[in-house]
């Protein structure tokens, strides 16, 4: 697959699926055309109008073929993972954190600590669409634990997707080179929900099997070293990709924006849909091996207070709650859950407070003492400007130091305060990690601290 040259080769592929998966007497050829199905949808082609729209109905009418052999071969692995012993947790240092109990030094791990700015990372980005990495379980368990192996990381965050959801919900799309993620159909009026699918488990086990594979064989390799986390978009994020068709960094999300103000009724109804499925997504996560789960609001920013207000604080509360009474249903681990409200973390921050978060995760545009005020009960985790990287080690060390003294060593996870770029140098990533786990541990009386 990775030898053909889209976007000819690429359709010409697509067809060859298709044929394959209706043609095929047997479910085994069926699963696997399914699969491949699954990792082409995400495509980098040159532009993913390449496929016309009558290619992509072909595509949903192929996999909807193909559902019901995908939910046995879901259910069956689902009762695997579920009964599955992973290696014991050796470094719990973030999970410690996490719940609020002291630590001998801070736990960090970094948001899209996985990426180009690693060379490791880039031979297989070179090589390989960014779908086809994060559809192929073994190179997606490759790629999450290289950070931890490089750095000596808290934690590793699987290396997938926030709109892996999208399919499950109805709602194609694909990488456009240039351009990021763009939705084949966006969401236009409300007569357009009819398109949008109702969620449910058997889904989830079926269609996203290769994260679930990708997490349990990352718990395992990982093998206790650091703390496996899944993740999920947040509803608000995951219904702008849905109505916008792209990202929001040229569009300031206007016309998802105009959808909240114009049919308030069938966003809330929307959202609700959404929410069901992130849900359930999440706890399969627990499921598959994921000791830790975030939600990512990325387009928290986007919204006025008033907008966030209601249209996604409700349902980002709701996800936490829902999330752990079903593993408690479920007699799954009680894990502690995590939400970064991107750009919003000025205004957003007293009512999540008053949520089943464990964690909260900062942007850079609050200052530590102001987050601790409006979140005295939460563990606090940021905030580092990722722009920081980019100086020499001396200031590196210095700003870190800074944000340890800012934050202080207790109910406190180092991040940054959005994530890693990929024009970044990685001895200066390096310094940053190296300087956290050394004067958080010095300040707490552990070690010596080492001279600037």
């Amino acid at each position: 697959k990775e030898q053909l040259s889209p976007p000819k080769d690429a359709t010409m592929l697509f067809l060859l699926l298709v044929t394959t998966a209706l043609a095929s007497p047997t479910s085994t050829i069926k699963s696997v055309a399914s699969n491949s199905l699954n990792g082409l949808r995400g495509a980098e082609f040159q532009g993913i109008r390449s496929l016309s729209r009558g290619a992509l109905q072909q595509l949903a009418r192929s996999r909807r073929a193909n559902r019901q052999s995908s939910r046995r071969l879901g259910e069956r692995r689902r009762v695997s993972a579920s009964a599955e012993n992973f290696p014991a947790l050796k470094n719990d240092l973030l999970i410690r954190a996490a719940r609020g109990e002291q630590t001998e030094k801070v736990p960090i791990w970094m948001h899209r600590q996985a990426g180009r700015y690693l060379p490791e990372f880039r031979n297989y980005s070179d090589r390989f669409p960014f779908m086809h990495r994060c559809s192929t379980p073994d190179i997606a368990t490759r790629l999450t634990i290289q950070p931890v192996e490089r750095y000596g990381l808290d934690a590793a965050i699987i290396f997938s997707d926030i709109l892996v959801l999208l399919p499950p919900l109805g709602i194609e799309w694909g990488m456009v080179k240039g351009k990021g993620p763009v939705v084949s159909e966006p969401i236009n009026t409300p007569e357009d929900l009819v398109r949008v699918r109702t969620v449910k488990q058997s889904d989830i086990t079926s269609e996203l099997s290769y994260v679930m594979e990708a997490l349990s064989r990352s718990r395992r390799e990982l093998d206790g070293r650091a703390t496996l986390i899944g993740f999920s978009g947040a509803p608000w994020t995951l219904l702008g990709y849905m109505v916008q068709g792209e990202g929001a960094k040229s569009t300031a999300a206007v016309k998802a924006k105009g959808f909240l103000y114009q049919y308030p009724d069938a966003s809330h109804k929307l959202l609700e849909t959404i929410t069901d499925a992130v849900v359930l997504y999440l706890v399969e996560q627990v499921r598959a091996g994921a000791q830790m789960v975030q939600v990512f609001d990325s387009w928290a920013g986007e919204l006025t207070p008033e907008l966030f207000a209601e249209f996604s604080t409700p349902y980002l509360k709701d996800v936490a709650t829902r999330v752990k009474q079903q593993l408690k249903e479920q007699g799954l681990p009680q894990v502690p859950v995590s939400v970064f409200p991107k750009g919003a973390s000025g205004h957003a921050l007293p009512d999540l407070s008053n949520s089943d978060y464990d964690v909260i995760s900062l942007d850079e545009g609050i200052r530590p003492s102001i987050a601790r005020q409006q979140a005295p009960n939460k563990v606090l985790q940021g905030n580092l400007d990722p722009a920081v990287l980019y100086l020499p080690k001396d200031v590196i060390k210095a700003e870190t130091r800074k944000m340890v003294d800012n934050f202080g060593t207790n109910k406190y996870i180092a991040n940054l305060g959005y994530a890693v770029d990929k024009s970044m140098d990685p001895e200066l990533v390096g310094a940053f990690v190296e300087e956290l786990h050394d004067y958080s541990e010095a300040k707490n009386g552990l070690t010596t601290p080492a001279a600037s």
